[in-house]
């Protein structure tokens, strides 16, 4: 039983070394020629901030988005719940040519998020060929705009969406960052893929299919939900490998366990199926790893060499991991992932358990901790405000 299990953490090692080295493959240093159109794109960035620290963020995320260098007609809606938000006057201080400001009021029964992105998709103008979504904890690179619309553009599909790439100082905030590179290098197949809200972007043709303000109008997450919509509409998203955003973040130990629990309760309530499948992706090769080190520790000859086997993988990985970095990411935080590189290579053991003790917490509950609000989701949509945030 011990063997087999081993084996079964080196199967799943090595398929995870493989696609890391396919997503790896062919990725150059620079995009390839973007001949164009490059019509007008909406971009949406709702917001929410408790303290100067996240108001200065927004400020970084809007500073990064004005040197975009889109060839083409963009303009972006900043929404908040009021213009009490801390990072409410920075917003407003942006260029009023480039940037809207909008207060969208305290949400009626979604997720505040979703009640942002609604107000803002409202001022939408006909001739916006594009919507495009944005975190306001994300730094999107200059070419971010262009690289995650091309697909849309190009006429290869109605949505496509990328994915953060956690920039983290700390054990805790290291090791989240170190479990988002797994999903952030995997070549999924569209069929497969999950968007990701904070850098997705829609046709003119897939936001008239969708209806997003009947989708959005009572759902909690809105990357999830549409997801669905549009797999059942026939246009599942296409995922560019250079839209991969830079993202500060700066959790301990608690933080990152209900940053990773709201995650996958999260897929629970919108895709059982596949939240089960991550189950198996985590626990059975945390199983495999803990048999091959009890079988090591009586003296086994083959699971000291499955131990190292797997170990050998693993820091593979990370290096191919950091590879991509260096081609996709600005210089900067580039450098600094390179750099980290030696110290990241210790922690990388301690991931797969936290992200298994975040999975199986995961697994009760239907309330969602979220922007400083918990929800009660009694299906994926049908979600209120819990009382007394209990």
């Amino acid at each position: 039983m011990l063997a087999a299990l081993a084996a079964c953490w080196l199967a799943a090692s090595l398929l995870a070394t493989l696609a890391t080295a396919r997503y790896l493959r062919g990725l150059g240093d620079a995009p390839s020629p973007d001949p164009g159109p490059f019509p007008p794109v909406l971009v949406l960035l709702p917001v929410r901030s408790t303290d100067a620290a996240e108001a200065a963020q927004v400020g970084a995320c809007l500073a990064a988005l004005t040197a975009q260098d889109y060839p083409g007609p963009w303009r972006a809606c900043v929404i908040f719940e009021d213009a009490a938000d801390p990072a409410w006057r920075i917003a407003a201080a942006a260029d009023p040519a480039r940037f809207a400001v909008l207060a969208a009021g305290p949400t009626p029964g979604r997720a505040q998020k979703l009640h942002n992105l609604l107000a803002g998709l409202a001022r939408r103008e006909p001739g916006e060929a594009i919507l495009a979504t944005l975190d306001a904890d994300t730094l999107p690179p200059p070419g971010w705009l262009a690289e995650l619309t091309r697909p849309l553009r190009l006429g290869l599909a109605e949505a496509a969406s990328g994915y953060r790439w956690p920039m983290a100082q700390g054990v805790p905030a290291r090791l989240l960052a170190l479990a988002e590179r797994g999903p952030a290098t995997f070549p999924r197949p569209r069929w497969l893929n999950l968007c990701w809200g904070g850098s997705t972007a829609l046709s003119a043709a897939a936001l008239q299919r969708l209806d997003l303000p009947a989708l959005w109008n009572a759902a909690v997450s809105d990357d999830l939900t549409l997801t669905g919509a549009l797999r059942a509409a026939g246009m599942p998203a296409w995922t560019p490998r250079r839209v991969l955003l830079p993202t500060p973040v700066a959790l301990g130990w608690l933080g990152v366990l209900g940053f990773g629990r709201r995650q996958y309760m999260l897929v629970r309530l919108h895709a059982l199926r596949r939240w089960l499948a991550i189950g198996v992706t985590l626990l059975l090769p945390l199983a495999g790893a803990v048999a091959a080190l009890a079988a090591a520790a009586t003296g086994e000859a083959w699971a000291v060499a499955a131990l190292a086997t797997g170990l050998l993988l693993q820091q593979h990985r990370a290096g191919m991991r950091a590879e991509v970095a260096r081609r996709v990411l600005p210089p900067v935080q580039a450098a600094a992932v390179m750099r980290a590189l030696p110290r990241d290579r210790l922690l990388l053991p301690l991931v797969l358990p936290l992200q298994a003790a975040a999975f199986l917490a995961s697994a009760f509950g239907r309330r969602i901790r979220w922007g400083g609000r918990v929800y009660a989701v009694a299906a994926p949509d049908r979600v209120g405000l819990a009382a007394n945030g209990l």
